[in-house]
């Protein structure tokens, strides 16, 4: 499991960068491993599916760090689990300030993990995420 935290929106550099090192790290794991790939993305995937990458349940909003994730998960084939779960708003969103909302956390996975997750969702209230596999 990988934990991250992608930099902040707008700082093209880094995020790069991390996409970079990133990449290095997952290319060092055996493809027959289970992969998890979890954390603060700082990224907004919108709801365009993409076959076996992205489902429609996440929100209207893509940002440039959107973008990279969804390439990211793409290229490396990983599945952005809480986007196939359909969820009220209050169990989606994990990002709040000013007034606005949104799902800036994911949870991704690899083809022989995705089949056991049954579940992603933000617990009520904390923004933290959960996922339960079985």
């Amino acid at each position: 499991m990988l934990a991250v935290y992608v930099p902040a929106e707008g700082k093209t550099e880094q995020t790069e960068e991390f996409y970079k090192t990133l990449q290095d790290q997952i290319d060092k794991i055996n493809k027959n491993d289970y992969i998890i790939v979890a954390g603060d993305y700082n990224s907004r995937v919108g709801k365009i599916p993409i076959d076996r990458i992205l489902d429609t349940n996440g929100e209207i909003t893509v940002n440039n760090n959107g973008h990279k994730l969804k390439e990211f998960a793409s290229v490396n084939e990983l599945k952005i689990t809480k986007t196939f779960f359909r969820h009220k708003e209050i169990h989606k969103m994990t990002w709040s300030a000013r007034g606005y909302r949104s799902i800036v956390d994911y949870v991704l996975t690899n083809k022989k993990l995705s089949s056991s997750v049954k579940y992603t969702s933000v617990l009520r209230d904390t923004m933290l995420l959960q996922t339960i596999t079985y």
